[in-house]
């Protein structure tokens, strides 16, 4: 009866504990250990940075890259975003209890007002207007994401490092794990149908 029993249950132990260890070994031991000669390392801390570059590269290719980056700075509404801060700036600053204060000036405050915030917004709007496209080509140049992404990913500590992998993908590992046991179970039926046919 045990000689039946047994080898499913002994599969599935032995497949869920070899895929659980299997698991474990690509991000442990995170430094490298010498034994008999040998130096072992998880497999993911070895090549940590190629892993980095590699994320890098994908999320720059296929979510966000420098022309992205310059694409949104190019659909800014500065002139919206420039007379807001014109506005506040010189409602402030020549705020008209200020202005009143100077003769003549008093007079024509809120038409003064308008008139240097009409000024100084169209001057800076050219201004914008002129560099914009410098700008955005500055942003494409020299912004590296791939470059940026890869030295951020590459400082995190390994733990954390492994924390942000496994969280990624925590339902297939734990998915591969479990069928690991299912596998070994499989296998176990098999020996025990083989064990039964042969008698």
């Amino acid at each position: 009866m045990y000689s039946y029993i047994l080898p499913p249950i002994i599969g599935a132990f032995i497949g869920y504990l070899t895929n659980y260890v299997a698991i474990k070994l690509l991000f442990r031991p995170h430094k490298p250990i010498s034994i008999l000669g040998f130096t072992i390392q998880g497999l993911i801390p070895k090549r940590r940075e190629e892993i980095a570059r590699s994320i890098a590269h994908t999320i720059e290719r296929e979510l966000i890259s420098s022309k992205d980056i310059a694409s949104v700075l190019d659909a800014v509404n500065w002139k919206e975003d420039v007379e807001k801060a014109v506005e506040g700036l010189i409602e402030h600053r020549f705020s008209a209890s200020k202005i009143k204060k100077i003769p003549l000036l008093g007079l024509v405050s809120e038409n003064l007002i308008y008139h240097i915030k009409y000024i100084i917004t169209r001057d800076i709007l050219e201004e914008v207007e002129k560099k914009k496209p410098l700008l955005l080509k500055r942003v494409t140049e020299n912004v590296d994401v791939k470059g940026l992404l890869t030295d951020r990913i590459d400082r995190l500590d390994l733990e954390r490092f492994e924390d942000l992998l496994t969280n990624f993908i925590a339902k297939e590992l734990r998915y591969i794990e479990i069928l690991g046991g299912v596998m070994g179970f499989i296998i176990g039926v098999a020996q025990s149908g083989l064990v039964y046919l042969v008698r």
